[in-house]
C-alpha cells in the first residue's frame, strides 16, 4: 500500500535500481547480498520502496516497506492513508454484481438481515467465488483491491465477518432459500443434481460434527454438506448440512422430501454414485421420480450386466460418442430380482482411459520385476 505523501528518493550509493512497469518507475532498495557456493555468485536481496512521481522525478511516493528500511527520514505530517489500493480488480465483480440485480438477491437478502449487512454478506459470496477461499481472516486482503458491495465500500475487519457469520439464524438462513426457491419456476421439467461432500472439523465442540466416513480419513470428526442446483440453467436450488455420522444414502430421502416441499412437482434427479441403493431406487420409484444414477461398474447389482456386454461394443466406431469421446450402449434389464420394471442401463468404455491404465499397470510390472 502507497503512503499519501511524497519523499525524496533515497540517495544510498549502489543500493538503489530503478525498473520500468507500464509507464511506472519502481524503486527498488537492496538490503542485503547472499554468496550462493553452488553458482559461485552473490545474489542481490531487493525490495520496492515506492514509486517515482510524475512531477518530480527526484521524489518518489513511498510505500510500508519504505518506513521498515529508513526510519530515521524525515517525512511529512502522516495524512489520512488510503485504505484501498491504487488499482482494483473490477472484472469478476462487475459479473457478479449483474447476476446480483438480475436475481435481486439484495431486496430477499434484506428481508431476513439488517440492512448494514447485507451488502457486507454480498462481498463475502463475492470473495468466496473470486479468491475460491473462505477464510475470514483473509478477507480484509481481497477488499483491499477489490470493489465492494458495502456502504461506502467499507473494509470490514475478519473479526467483523465472523461475528456476522456466528450471529445468523437457522430461520434466517430458511427464510432465504423458501424465497429463492419460490420464484423459481415450478410448471417447468428440471432436473436437480445434488452431491455431497465432507469437511473436517477443528473448531471444536459443534453439534453437526461427528466421526463418520470420510472420504480422505484423516482422523478427524467430519460434517457432511449438500448442494442440489437446476442442470438445465445452472441456477443453484438449496444447500443442506447434516450430521457427519449420516451417509449418502440415508440423506437421500430428506432431500427429496425438501425439493418436494419446495413446490418442485416435474422433476428428475442426477446422481452420484454414492446415493445407489435398493432403497433409494424404491424410494424414488414411489413417488414417481426419474432419474439418472452413477453407478460403480463392478457394483454387485450391475457388475453381471457389465460383463455380459464385455467385448461387445467397445471398438465399434457406430457404439462411438464423439461429444465424450466413449463408447457406449444401452441395455434394458432389471436391476435385482425383486424389481418391479426394467430400467435402462447406459454402459460406457473410454479406450483413452483404457490405455493410460494399461501404461500404469505395465510400468509398475516392471518396478516388480
Amino acid at each position: 500500500m502507497y503512503l499519501d505523501f511524497l519523499v525524496e528518493i533515497p540517495n544510498v550509493k549502489g543500493k538503489i535500481t530503478y525498473r520500468n512497469k507500464a509507464g511506472t518507475d519502481y524503486i527498488y532498495y537492496e538490503y542485503d547480498r547472499i554468496y550462493d557456493r553452488s553458482t559461485r555468485k552473490i545474489n542481490p536481496k531487493r525490495v520496492t520502496i515506492g514509486k517515482r512521481a510524475e512531477e518530480d522525478p527526484s521524489m518518489m511516493l513511498p510505500n510500508e516497506k519504505y518506513l521498515i528500511y529508513f526510519p530515521d527520514e524525515e517525512i511529512p505530517e502522516l495524512r489520512t492513508r488510503s485504505n484501498r489500493s491504487s488499482c482494483l480488480k473490477i472484472g469478476a465483480w462487475i459479473v457478479i454484481r449483474k447476476i446480483i440485480e438480475e436475481y435481486k438477491l439484495t431486496e430477499i437478502l434484506e428481508q431476513y438481515i439488517n440492512k448494514k449487512d447485507v451488502g457486507l454478506v454480498l462481498d463475502l459470496a463475492a470473495y468466496s467465488i473470486i479468491t475460491e477461499n473462505n477464510a475470514g481472516q483473509y478477507y480484509p486482503d481481497y477488499a483491499f483491491n477489490h470493489p465492494l458491495f458495502s456502504h461506502n465500500m467499507k473494509i470490514y475487519s475478519d473479526s467483523k465477518v465472523s461475528d456476522l457469520l456466528q450471529s445468523m439464524t437457522e430461520e434466517q438462513s430458511a427464510g432465504f432459500l423458501n424465497d429463492w426457491n419460490s420464484s423459481r419456476n415450478h410448471r417447468e421439467k428440471i432436473y436437480i443434481s445434488y452431491d455431497s461432500t465432507n469437511k473436517n472439523c477443528q473448531a471444536g465442540e459443534i453439534e453437526i460434527v461427528e466421526y463418520g466416513h470420510p472420504k480422505v480419513d484423516t482422523g478427524l470428526p467430519v460434517f457432511n454438506y449438500a448442494v442440489a442446483y437446476d442442470t438445465n440453467n445452472r441456477e443453484p436450488l438449496f444447500y443442506e448440512a447434516y450430521p457427519g455420522s449420516i451417509n449418502d444414502v440415508s440423506q437421500l430421502q430428506i432431500m427429496l422430501e425438501k425439493a418436494a416441499g419446495y413446490g418442485y412437482k416435474k422433476i428428475g434427479f442426477i446422481l452420484d454414485r454414492g446415493y445407489f441403493s435398493k432403497g433409494n431406487i424404491k424410494y424414488m420409484d414411489a413417488h414417481g421420480y426419474p432419474f439418472v444414477i452413477m453407478v460403480k461398474g463392478m457394483y454387485g447389482l450391475v457388475n453381471s450386466i457389465v460383463l455380459e456386454q464385455k467385448g461387445t461394443f467397445e471398438n465399434k466406431w457406430a457404439k462411438h460418442m464423439d461429444a465424450y469421446d466413449v463408447y457406449g450402449m444401452t441395455v434394458k434389464r432389471k436391476l435385482y430380482e425383486t424389481d418391479e420394471k426394467e430400467r435402462y442401463i447406459h454402459i460406457y468404455h473410454s479406450i483413452v482411459k483404457e490405455g493410460s491404465e494399461r501404461t500404469l499397470l505395465a510400468k509398475r510390472l516392471r518396478q516388480m520385476r
